[in-house]
């Protein structure tokens, strides 16, 4: 039977939609909009490239572009799911989470941790390259991802289990016969 204070998979799965969501809009008002830089196209394929590699991947018109985007959803579940199994078997988790301030903080943490891990282990492990630090992209994922990647997972699976703890029927204490 599931635990009714942790949050469903359906709640995982729209933790990672809008998480997909939040990031490819921030890569597309800092690349297309704001640095005009590149279209939403290329982005996609940048992020199919570290499965084919830079050439195939551009090479590739909209076919890799449409690959870049269920990667991009499948890397938000991946981050998504790593919260949600965290929050399953750490207690502390449930309980910083618990509160709507608490949920900002964790999530604004996790954010940070997510893109550093992105670009120091799971990038070199693609086909492609981590973001050099003296970037401007690394600082600026550093400072977004927290706000578009950590603070959704951490509030909507953390409302999702505070909701779930609060509509969970309150146990009834129960009366020593004769006491009444």
């Amino acid at each position: 039977m599931p635990d009714p204070t942790r949050p469903s998979l359906a709640t995982v799965l729209l933790a990672a939609l809008v998480v997909a969501i939040a990031d490819l809009l921030d890569a597309i008002i800092v690349w297309v909009v704001i640095f005009q830089q590149s279209t939403v196209q290329r982005i996609l394929q940048a992020v199919a490239s570290g499965l084919l590699g830079r050439e195939s991947s551009f090479s590739g018109g909209s076919a890799t572009a449409a690959l870049g985007l269920v990667l991009h959803f499948v890397v938000a579940l991946g981050w998504t799911l790593v919260f949600w199994i965290l929050l399953q078997r750490w207690a502390r988790l449930r309980a910083w989470t618990s509160t709507t301030r608490g949920a900002v903080l964790v999530g604004l943490v996790y954010g940070a941790v997510v893109w550093l891990l992105m670009d120091g282990v799971v990038l070199p492990l693609s086909r492609t390259r981590a973001t050099p630090v003296t970037a401007a992209w690394f600082w600026i994922q550093l400072a977004t991802h927290p706000f578009v990647v950590g603070l959704p997972i951490a509030v909507i699976l953390g409302r999702a289990g505070r909701s779930s703890r609060d509509a969970a029927p309150a146990s009834v204490p129960r009366v020593a016969p004769g006491t009444r």
